[in-house]
């Protein structure tokens, strides 16, 4: 056991950077920004799009503004200038852009790329003279032996295990595989196991004449706002309000996240009928985890943790089969665009909700046809955007609105969304108050204020309602979130944030005689302050204070420390939280291993801190390391269920290295 655990720590492998650029300092940048516990799915978009760049000759003004990171204005100048001049030969094009400042451009230029046309045998061969392809091994364990472990109720090891290959000829080819072993699954701890029970693999071609898109093995897709098909892109209610409503068309992408759920196995292929008119059909055939009914005919539940350390996790797994297929078609003009969707999903059991009154609107049966409708329309700075689907024999959802560019001092959004009780989606992820869709209205309005270089005002507004009860109501519900942001740029390297956001939603309160529904609201509020000493030196100091119901309180400090040369790095950081209660609890990003996004939830009282490093010895190894260590002050007991340890101490332990060739 010990030998194999020493193998996966010392397997090369390259946190390595795209044009001189360290990728992990630049995602950090960005992502680092405001409440953290919403940016799991931008850290998604952007690490996919570093790995998969944009074609400048071949993008749209809606995938660039996708980044996130240029303005309506910045994003249509740079497709006006391929229109007016031909196509891009060399990004150093980009400095011929009005709009676009050198901090611009280094700020995209990780996600961006410029290709020529190739064969498709000449895009395989490309892959051995390209700078993009990688092999990676990461492993990590907490210390401390949680009650799982102790009971032998977990059938495996604490240790968490991820291998990653990657070949790609941007622009033209991916090829990937990818592996995960979690903590407490059996693997590397039972001989007779001979692998993880999660592989991802997939052969993606793109932009070879006609055939625009054709995924073999693992894929995800994204059309029209996300109803039907969202690839896990929408950033959600983030520090970016105006442009994050909006989804944008990607057609097929390739899978390779060790995410082990919501994407598809098969095939899927988009080819381009005419100049205008693109074409894509897909179909999928997988199993998924799910819990059996009494009579094994028929499913409760389906599981998406992609967990299986115990007994029962194990008897769910692949219990389910499914089959998925579809088609869409899209035209796209000048200034309006269009297309229409259908999405068929087939299941070899009944599913059938337990029977819990909010239940009752759940999906119910073996098989469900989606259709959906999407559309934009451009006038001047103006976008309107929408997008209607229907399930047959159920209900309606359709999610539309406008985003703009007032002037180049104000940006707005407006957003609309209204999902019926009855409406089932298995692969949408749209811009909603929860991951579920269905059973949600709302209206979102957001504002970007620049009024100088130096300052930026940032705010929205969402109010929504739950039409039928949820999980935690006992009838209908309603909510609101406010965010107000102010932030200032010193210098380049040196800048203020002052965040406060407030939310307020119904919940059902445990009463006698019966239950009720109470109103309860939690003001979080941050102050982030990061400077620099020199171009390798870097601090961010961290205020977080929250008040729930006016009376429980919850405050977090942190320091940060970052130093960062070409051949070493290191990051650190001290932690102190205070929280009376788990309503007043704190998120907190944290750097971690590469490919990994890692927000950190803190209540109770303690201190917590990390240091990370990494080593390149060569150009093309990079090594890391990570420890973070967490103390809790007032307690002889962390966490619950079988996960619970007996002490005050969290200690996890991470490496991982990276290899490029």
């Amino acid at each position: 056991m010990l030998i194999r655990i020493l193998v996966l720590i010392f397997i090369p492998g390259i946190v390595y950077s795209q044009s001189g650029i360290d990728i992990e300092e630049h995602i950090n940048s960005i992502i680092a920004q405001g409440d953290e516990t919403d940016n799991s799915r931008y850290f998604d978009l952007l690490l996919y799009y570093y790995e998969n760049p944009i074609d400048l000759n071949r993008t749209s003004k809606d995938e660039l503004m996708l980044l996130g990171l240029l303005s309506n204005e910045q994003a249509e100048e740079i497709i006006q200038h391929r229109e007016l001049t031909g196509s891009y030969t060399s990004l150093y094009e980009l400095q011929a852009i009005k709009t676009l400042n050198l901090d611009d451009i280094r700020l995209i230029q990780p996600f961006i790329i410029v290709t020529e046309n190739s064969s498709i045998i000449e895009s395989f061969t490309g892959i051995s003279g390209a700078e993009n392809s990688y092999v990676a091994t990461s492993y990590s364990r907490l210390l401390e032996e949680a009650r799982g472990y102790s009971e032998g109720v977990y059938l495996g090891s604490p240790d968490k295990a991820q291998f990653r290959l990657r070949l790609r000829n941007p622009g033209k080819l991916s090829i990937g595989l990818a592996s995960q072993k979690d903590p407490g699954e059996p693997w590397l701890h039972n001989d007779r196991i001979k692998q993880p029970d999660y592989l991802t693999g997939h052969i993606y071609l793109e932009n070879h004449g006609r055939l625009k898109q054709l995924a073999l093995g693992d894929y995800r897709m994204q059309f029209g706002q996300g109803l039907l098909l969202g690839a896990g892109f929408m950033a959600g209610k983030n520090v970016e309000t105006v442009t994050s409503v909006k989804q944008a068309t990607l057609g097929i992408l390739p899978y390779s996240s060790v995410a082990e759920d919501n994407f598809f196995r098969g095939a899927g292929t988009t080819v381009q009928l005419t100049k205008a008119i693109d074409l894509t059909m897909f179909y999928s055939n997988r199993y998924l985890d799910a819990t059996l009914s009494s009579d094994n005919n028929a499913v409760s539940s389906m599981r998406t943790g992609g967990l299986h350390r115990t007994r029962s996790e194990i008897a769910a797994r692949n219990t389910l089969r499914e089959e998925v297929w579809g088609g869409s078609m899209n035209y796209k003009g000048r200034s309006f665009s269009t297309g229409a969707l259908i999405l068929s999903n087939r299941f070899d059991k009944r599913i059938v909700p337990a029977d819990r009154l909010y239940n009752r609107y759940k999906f119910t049966g073996d098989k469900l046809t989606n259709l959906s409708w999407f559309g934009e329309y451009r006038l001047n700075n103006f976008i309107w955007f929408g997008e209607v689907a229907k399930s047959l024999g159920a209900g309606w959802a359709i999610n539309s609105g406008l985003i703009g560019q007032v002037s180049r001092f104000a940006g707005l959004s407006l957003s609309v969304r209204l999902l019926e009780k009855d409406f089932y989606s298995f692969y949408g992820q749209s811009f909603t108050e929860r991951s579920t869709l269905g059973n949600e209205n709302g209206i979102y309005w957001g504002f970007k204020l620049y009024p100088s270089r130096k300052v930026t005002i940032s705010t929205y507004y969402d109010i929504y309602s739950f039409p039928w009860l949820t999980s935690s109501t006992i009838g209908p519900a309603h909510g609101s979130d406010i965010m107000v942001r102010l932030d200032y740029q010193f210098s380049k390297t040196n800048k203020v944030f002052i965040q406060a956001r407030s939310e307020t939603v119904e919940k059902t309160e445990s009463r006698s005689p019966v239950d009720a529904i109470t109103e309860n609201s939690i003001l979080k509020t941050i102050l982030n302050i990061d400077y620099s000493s020199s171009a390798a030196l870097s601090f961010r100091s961290r205020i977080q204070y929250n008040v729930f119901n006016q009376h429980e309180t919850g405050v977090l400090a942190l320091q940060d420390i970052n130093y960062s040369t070409i051949k070493f790095g290191m990051s650190a950081r001290v932690l102190f939280f205070d929280t009376d209660s788990y309503a007043t609890r704190q998120y907190v990003y944290e750097k971690d291993m590469l490919y990994t996004y890692n927000t950190r939830a803190f209540y109770g009282r303690g201190i917590s801190y990390y240091l990370l490093f990494k080593y390149k010895p060569i150009r093309s190894l990079s090594i890391r390391g990570k420890i973070s260590f967490t103390e809790y002050i007032g307690t002889n007991q962390i966490g619950s269920g079988y996960n619970l340890i007996e002490g005050n101490t969290r200690t996890q332990l991470s490496t991982q290295l990276h290899y490029k060739f």
